[in-house]
């Protein structure tokens, strides 16, 4: 169901590079390098041995390949330890295609630089001018460019930045793929252009984000957009001399058609139309949706585009992390979104996805973690069992003030979390094992539930789950970070809907029936849904483009590593998430 987003581990620096020497001449003589097609190249294997043993290659400016050993030498041992772009010395033109795919780097929110596009570029022009065209030649050139398109491919699959970014369940199946093989295949089908598409995220939302970043591109090279400044708030009705120049920002952002009439002879009028497109402006920014020019919306407004395709850039690394779901349905919370996205279907986006608010984590000190499970079950009329942490911190400061405090909040001491649980009275002594971490304390299904009607679980290391919640007021509000870490979500009728589409029976009103019950009810999924909590400055469906605050402050580390040398990015672990 998945191919890995964790890169490979990688072996320890070699001690001894005649080893791997005599180990690569020795693969000469084996029967796995020779293929039907014809026998080992020792010229080729020559120069491979002198790159391994040097480090180095004399045709790359990004030329530390420690980083590719093992893959170049797979490579090459697939194919014979023959050439695979200059098969006997052919000016193939498959070079100018691997050249073109390197070239379209941008197009994935990658630098072309890294890959020494421009570089392989002008010294593939010196080969076909006949300037150099020795067998040793060919070989560097043949080598280069492979290193080139595995850094590449590598970079598209598993992200640029090497690091244990994103837990993943104990469930979750990996799978590895070979970059190398593919390499090998496409050669021999004469199909490097369909590279991309075997190694990129399949996700909806990852496509979308390429078809924004394209547009933004385009937007940023065309575009010199106002920057405004408001002498105090602006609200419908009022005038301000920047109305022509914000019609024309929102218009190229696609907030508003162009078609929009102007209800102002003068053009100054903020009209109804100008509004529908701030509107529509403050929703896709996570700035509520008013109508209002504020300070915030004025910032957002002045965001240089620049800014809005690095965020583009950022997301679309940060989906390379993860798993290559291949089919099924699959649920996507977004952190700063405050978001829930529910898709149907990953391989054919048929319908829109099911979308609803959701609260996350205190970004001081609550933070929802990230990470990736498959959910198994439902149940409603959950107990909640309260961590040990909130006990703790907030409840045993209270009960040791009013022992009645449980029972007003439908609460009760208990000696385990299982279903035949014993319920204890509540004294000094019962309180004493509580703050020693020998008793529990859990909380009843009903009114007050802090789970609401509902809790979907995806076993993991963080304990966090999405859930219903009694305090729905605060879906109103436009930043929601309010929770101990689990995520509550808006409409959680929807959502079970969602969930249990499959399962026989299952319909709306039972679904409805089952949230109103007295006693909690387990319901376990026919087949499991991956779950993945997110953090991503910005989102994309099949309409839109959205971008939010980074309010865990995770977007600068992420900037700062992808801004340091190809080498170095490849080679350390960094923690982007927290």
């Amino acid at each position: 169901m998945f191919l890995s987003a964790i890169h490979p581990a990688k072996p320890s620096v070699y001690n001894n590079w005649t080893v791997i020497v005599w180990l690569i001449l020795g693969l000469m003589f084996s029967p796995l390098s020779r293929s039907s097609e014809g026998t080992t190249d020792p010229g080729l294997v020559e120069v491979i041995s002198s790159l391994i043993t040097s480090n180095r290659h004399p045709y790359l400016l990004h030329n530390d390949i420690y980083d590719q050993h093992e893959d170049i030498q797979a490579l090459y041992q697939l194919n014979s330890y023959q050439l695979v772009w200059l098969k006997n010395g052919a000016l193939d033109s498959q070079v100018d295609d691997v050249l073109a795919l390197l070239a379209n780097a941008e197009e994935n929110g990658l630098n072309a630089q890294n890959y020494d596009e421009s570089y392989l570029a002008r010294k593939w022009l010196q080969i076909k001018a006949g300037q150099d065209k020795s067998p040793q030649a060919l070989a560097l050139y043949d080598t280069a460019l492979n290193i080139a398109l595995l850094r590449y491919l590598s970079d598209l699959h598993y992200g640029q930045i090497k690091a244990h970014n994103v837990k993943l369940g104990a469930d979750i199946i990996l799978e590895q793929v070979s970059l190398a093989g593919l390499i090998v295949e496409a050669a021999a089908q004469k199909k490097p252009s369909e590279l991309v598409a075997k190694v990129e995220p399949v996700l909806p939302v990852y496509r979308h984000l390429k078809e924004a970043l394209s547009r933004y591109r385009q937007l940023a090279r065309t575009n010199n957009f106002h920057q405004f400044s408001f002498i105090q708030t602006l609200r419908p009705g009022q005038h301000d001399s920047q109305m022509v120049f914000l019609r024309e920002l929102l218009t190229a952002l696609g907030d508003m058609p162009e078609s929009a009439e102007t209800d102002a002879k003068n053009g100054k009028l903020y009209d109804a139309s100008l509004v529908n497109g701030v509107k529509n402006f403050q929703l896709r920014h996570g700035l509520g949706g008013d109508g209002v020019i504020g300070k915030s919306t004025v910032a957002a407004l002045n965001m240089p585009l620049a800014d809005r395709i690095r965020q583009i850039e950022l997301s679309m690394e940060r989906f390379r992390w993860l798993p290559r779901v291949k089919e099924g349905s699959l649920i996507i919370v977004n952190i700063p979104a405050f978001q829930l996205w529910a898709y149907d279907s990953i391989g054919m986006e048929t319908v829109p996805p099911l979308n609803m608010k959701v609260i996350v984590g205190k970004s001081l000190n609550k933070q929802t973690p990230v990470f990736m499970a498959n959910m198994h079950f439902l149940q409603f009329r959950p107990y909640w069992n309260v961590p040990r942490s909130i006990v703790k911190e907030e409840l045993l400061p209270k009960l040791r003030l009013n022992w009645s405090y449980l029972a007003g909040q439908n609460m009760e001491l208990v000696n385990n979390f299982g279903p035949n649980a014993t319920v204890m009275a509540v004294n000094d002594e019962t309180i004493n094992l509580l703050s020693r971490g020998l008793l529990k304390v859990r909380q009843r299904p009903g009114r007050l539930n802090a789970l609401g009607s509902v809790k979907f679980m995806f076993p993991n290391d963080y304990n966090v789950y999405l859930h219903d919640t009694p305090t729905q007021n605060l879906f109103k509000r436009t930043r929601r970070d309010f929770s101990h870490g689990c995520v509550r979500v808006e409409d959680p009728e929807a959502l079970a809907e969602f969930v249990l589409k499959s399962k026989d029976g299952w319909d709306r009103q039972r679904i409805s029936k089952a949230m109103h019950r007295d006693n909690p009810r387990y319901v376990q999924l026919d087949n499991p849904i991956p779950v993945i909590i997110f953090y991503t400055t910005a989102m994309a469906t099949a309409d839109q483009v959205l971008f939010f605050e980074d309010i865990y402050g995770l977007d600068n580390p992420l900037v700062q590593a992808l801004s340091r040398p190809v080498q170095k990015k490849t080679a350390d672990t960094v923690v982007l998430t927290e």
